[in-house]
């Protein structure tokens, strides 16, 4: 342990602990430091969701891989929180910029409580076809881009969220993980997906 790294509660070098467990940079160096601060909610993802529409996991893997990252700080002109269907056939849907919106399912759990969810990014018209009923959840899915399943953990006070597999085209996702298939109860986790 070097000279200003302790352990606990106190500061550990440029970092310092927070009461949830989470380090941030000390105030003094938030202005050279690049982020400048961690968030101060560990789960950032579920913040401003006052519609209570969509749970936990499809809503932080939509979040995570939608490709407009920064409404919370330029507003949401085109708010979409939506859920579509209902039993095994529910989808949710969010905002993806102008023209796109993220969908999402929640496909099944491990015993020991991570959640995965099938997203993928659909266009605002296939999202209005999916509305109106013009198409079902499983063609809104097999006509997307951006396919991947998702894990989420909860615990408390904090959140991940991680890559599991990757889609190049819509027909290559899992039968049993489109709608309307059953939850699934994983008898273990899940691997991670390799970058």
């Amino acid at each position: 342990m070097g000279d200003g790294d302790q352990h606990g509660d106190e500061e550990i070098g440029i970092f310092q602990s927070r009461d949830d467990g989470q380090l941030h940079f000390t105030p003094e160096t938030a202005a050279s430091t690049f982020p400048v601060t961690a968030p101060t909610d560990a789960t950032p993802l579920e913040e401003d969701e006052p519609e209570g529409v969509i749970p936990p996991s499809p809503l932080w893997a939509m979040k995570e891989r939608r490709h407009e990252q920064w409404f919370h700080v330029f507003g949401h002109p085109d708010r979409i929180r939506d859920c579509i269907g209902t039993d095994d056939a529910t989808v949710y849907v969010i905002d993806d910029g102008s023209h796109h919106c993220m969908i999402g399912r929640r496909v099944g759990a491990s015993v020991d409580g991570c959640v995965y969810s099938l997203v993928a990014r659909i266009t605002k018209a296939t999202y209005g076809s999916l509305s109106s009923g013009a198409i079902d959840a499983r063609q809104a899915f097999l006509s997307a881009s951006d396919a991947g399943l998702s894990g989420t953990v909860e615990g408390e006070g904090v959140s991940n969220i991680f890559d599991v597999d990757y889609y190049e085209q819509a027909e290559d996702i899992p039968a049993r993980y489109l709608p309307p298939s059953a939850f699934i109860e994983f008898a273990e986790d899940l691997p991670t997906a390799d970058r």
